[in-house]
């Protein structure tokens, strides 16, 4: 028999993306009566093995002040007064059976949906997935049933007294299984029948505990399970099997979505186990850079990260040799101890008004005057016009690029290193005149990630539309039709907090 597994499956994913999206804004933008509310219905989890690896599961019927709020963020993001009419359209545009949504979807379909994925011990052999449809109204989905085989599907067998059809088009298989409309690799949906006769996930306690502090709220939500993921990689390289080894005696990693009319949220949580593997010291924040910045990014320190890389892959010596003869410098002495975070920052409405740099910090002043200096002389070796600068505190030096109306200035003070487009964004990474986390619109962002988030990356995106505009007005490029897009975003943020050995990271796009 062929592989019925996921690389041909997942030729389906296109239109059950467009599915799920379709069905979390199909009540319109116009709305219905929110005043009911619908039980949860079936849950997906039952017919997912408890052994699998990956879990995913959606509310595709919002109801009440839940299904309101969606619909307001689809009309705001899509642009549409009918989110949901455009996407049936586009979720029918890509069948080639005929099958219609408000057909043979709409009225059978429950309150959930879920997939899952399950791996093989070892690596052998490829991965078994299913997806599996609640069905809220069982006549409803025998009616539209024979549409749903139409086509490329047939009939070609039966397992543990279940009937289901092949499509030939993709290769996947599908049957009813109990309240649910399963489909996916014919391993998964074997799997799905065993699940529904017990041993499930809805029953394993490491996934209801895992779940179990996720937002009432929630959209939808990810499980992964390390334990799962470890096992099928027993024959993976070593640094992929050490990378793991530290999460599986932890608690699985779960995600969610949220979403109301003035933010989208995804918020993802697993074990801390490398935060002090990765520390030194020597960090950088988002609030420190400029005020004026509508890109700001902040790294951890990237001394331990680049160690562990480079260990991980088995190149460190090769690595430090070659800095030596390069750049003269102890790999390790010189580079990755004193290596600490880097913080980035873009600023400017226009071409004429463009700013930004880089700022490094290191754990102390010499490291900073060793790496100036070692800077400083690998830039004259490219014979651009290149002369020394001090400012406030400050030395380093300057370099002019070809065509660039503006020289890249290199500072350094005390143990940190600064490069910037003019001298003036040199200077403002090293000294703001004010700091982001100061600004309006800097503190309006990091507020939206919560109470005790640290900010890794935050973007502003009222400077960003001004600056789309400007270049479409040059005609740098045609970027009116995206433009209104962009606009419907005040901001975006990704914030982590730590509790304990539980690390959450959270990213907001805050809507207008």
């Amino acid at each position: 028999m062929p592989d019925r597994r996921l690389p041909r499956g997942a030729r389906i994913a296109a239109p059950l993306v467009l599915l799920l999206t379709l069905l979390l804004v199909a009540p319109g933008c116009g709305g219905e009566d929110s005043s009911s509310s619908n039980a949860a219905g079936p849950d997906p989890a039952t017919v997912a093995p408890a052994s699998a690896a990956l879990y995913g599961e959606a509310v595709v019927r919002p109801s009440g002040e839940q299904k309101d709020e969606v619909v307001a963020a689809a009309c705001k993001v899509f642009r549409v007064e009918d989110p949901g009419a455009e996407l049936a359209r586009a979720f029918d545009a890509t069948q080639t059976s005929g099958v219609r949504y408000a057909r043979d979807v709409e009225p059978w379909l429950g309150q959930r949906i879920g997939g899952f994925l399950t791996l093989p011990r070892s690596g052998s052999g490829d991965p078994d997935w299913a997806f599996a449809l609640s069905i809220a109204d069982r006549d409803a989905f025998d009616a539209a049933f024979p549409h749903l085989r139409r086509g490329d599907r047939h009939d070609v067998g039966s397992y543990r007294g279940i009937s289901y059809d092949e499509n030939d088009t993709d290769e996947s298989y599908s049957a009813q299984v109990g309240d649910f409309y399963v489909g996916g690799s014919l391993g998964g949906l074997r799997a799905a029948i065993d699940a529904s006769r017990g041993d499930n996930l809805a029953e394993a306690s490491r996934f209801t505990d895992a779940i179990d502090a996720l937002p009432d709220d929630a959209l939808a939500f990810a499980y992964a399970d390390p334990r799962a993921l470890a096992a099928a990689l027993e024959q993976a390289p070593p640094a992929a099997r050490r990378a793991l080894a530290r999460l599986t005696e932890g608690r699985p990693l779960v995600a969610s979505l949220t979403a109301n009319a003035d933010e989208i949220a995804i918020e993802g949580s697993g074990e801390s186990a490398f935060a002090e593997t990765f520390s030194n010291g020597a960090e950088v924040t988002v609030g420190q850079l400029p005020g004026d910045s509508w890109l700001a990014l902040a790294t951890p320190p990237l001394g331990p990260l680049v160690r562990e890389a480079l260990n991980a892959a088995g190149i460190h010596d090769k690595a430090a040799a070659q800095v030596r003869a390069n750049l003269g410098l102890d790999l390790d002495r010189d580079l990755l101890a004193p290596l600490g975070g880097l913080g980035l920052f873009a600023r400017g409405e226009g071409p004429l008004d463009l700013g930004g740099g880089a700022l490094l910090q290191l754990t102390d002043a010499a490291a900073a005057q060793r790496l100036l200096t070692r800077l400083q002389t690998v830039a004259a070796s490219t014979h651009l016009p290149m002369q020394p600068v001090s400012a406030a505190g400050a030395r380093g030096f300057q370099i002019q690029i070809p065509r660039s109306p503006l020289p890249i200035v290199v500072l350094a003070e005390g143990a940190k290193l600064a490069a910037g487009y003019a001298a003036s964004s040199a200077q403002d990474l090293l000294d703001p005149q004010q700091r982001f986390d100061e600004s309006s619109a800097g503190k309006a962002a990091i507020a939206t990630l919560g109470e005790g988030y640290e900010p890794s990356f935050v973007l502003i995106v009222p400077p960003i539309a001004a600056l789309l505009r400007a270049l479409d007005q040059i005609e740098v490029a045609d970027l009116a039709p995206v433009i209104p897009y962009v606009n419907a975003y005040r901001s975006l943020a990704i914030g982590t907090k730590r509790d304990g050995d539980r690390t959450t990271v959270r990213i907001v796009a805050a809507l207008r």
